[in-house]
């Protein structure tokens, strides 16, 4: 039996789409306390309330005297304001991604975080996928060179995304941050080119990053296509993975035989063996908010602390520049 002193008291800031799938999983995890609700919509947070047992509050003030750490999922916009502030209170943070609207601000809420000793994690939900994370694991045990990365992440324009920012920092952030983690190397070089569809914003977009140790990623991303598409891609020098994180599955194809050098001095593949690993059970938004649970009862770093986040944040602002110089 859990006891107290185990129990990390925990509040939902901002009750979209996003904050009602982080009630509903905090509701459900015995690790915490799901204390309550602050959202400017009483109306909205009086609902999830009453669905989830937990308190409504009119002011931000008085659910930060209650809690040890929230979640914020307020629009990314007032990432900056809300995050400071929750910091500010000694309180730990998940950070909806992406981490805040600018650099300024998101160099801010890291420093912070490091010099209060807080928790400062971004919901890059897609390292928690069992796809995308299983395929992590075999790259990086098998230390066989990445040649390539290309993923696509596509979805159609019908409100239900965020509207208050682009495709780069609505989509694109979660592919960017895996990559990074794949490729670990720094990048040597951009190319993006996008253009606004259905809004005054980037709506659709294809970048090509070239990383320090030779790999190539490729990214197209959208919010211009009626199929939603989930999709990350990388080729080794024997193997080929395919992560859908839609289905969670996750497929090689092998090629167990490299043969020596043939006439004109090419090696050829043979033996192709192709391995299917099914979806897991646990939802990758659960596994998110226990590792932010327990990152906070052993004073540890979450798998995507703020740093890596302002990481991400800073390729997208090179990209972002390469899109408006072309």
């Amino acid at each position: 039996m859990k006891t107290r002193s185990d129990i990390v008291k925990v509040g939902v800031v901002g009750v979209g789409s996003m904050g009602r799938n982080h009630a509903r999983v905090l509701s459900q995890v015995e690790e915490c306390d799901f204390v309550g609700i602050y959202d400017v919509n009483e109306f909205r947070a009086g609902e999830i309330c009453a669905s989830y047992g937990c308190k409504g509050f009119r002011e931000l003030d008085k659910l930060l005297n209650e809690v040890d750490a929230v979640v914020v999922a307020a629009p990314t916009w007032l990432h900056g304001e809300l995050g400071e502030k929750c910091l500010g209170h000694g309180i730990h943070v998940l950070m909806e991604k992406p981490l805040a609207a600018n650099l300024e601000e998101a160099e801010k809420l890291v420093r912070l975080s490091e010099e209060n000793d807080l928790i400062l994690m971004v919901g890059h939900i897609e390292r928690y996928n069992p796809a995308v994370s299983l395929m992590i694991d075999i790259i990086k045990k098998n230390r066989e060179p990445v040649i390539s990365i290309e993923a696509r992440r596509l979805n159609p324009f019908d409100g239900t995304r965020c509207l208050d920012v682009d495709v780069l920092y609505d989509l694109l952030i979660h592919d960017i941050d895996l990559a990074l983690e794949i490729a670990d190397s720094d990048i040597v070089d951009i190319f993006a080119v996008g253009r606004k569809v259905y809004s005054n914003l980037i709506d659709d977009a294809h970048i090509l990053v070239q990383f320090e140790n030779g790999i190539t990623a490729v990214f197209w991303t959208s919010k211009c296509s009626p199929r939603k598409i989930r999709e990350i891609n990388v080729t080794t020098r024997t193997r080929f993975f395919q992560s859908d994180t839609i289905s969670r599955t996750l497929t090689i194809h092998s090629a167990k035989d490299i043969t020596s050098e043939v006439d004109g001095g090419i090696c050829l593949m043979g033996d192709f063996v192709v391995e299917e690993f099914c979806r897991a059970e646990k939802e990758p938004l659960r596994a998110e908010i226990e590792d932010f649970l327990d990152s906070i009862k052993n004073n540890r770093s979450p798998i995507t602390d703020g740093r890596r986040a302002l990481d991400s944040l800073m390729v997208l602002d090179q990209i972002a520049k390469s899109l408006n110089s072309n």
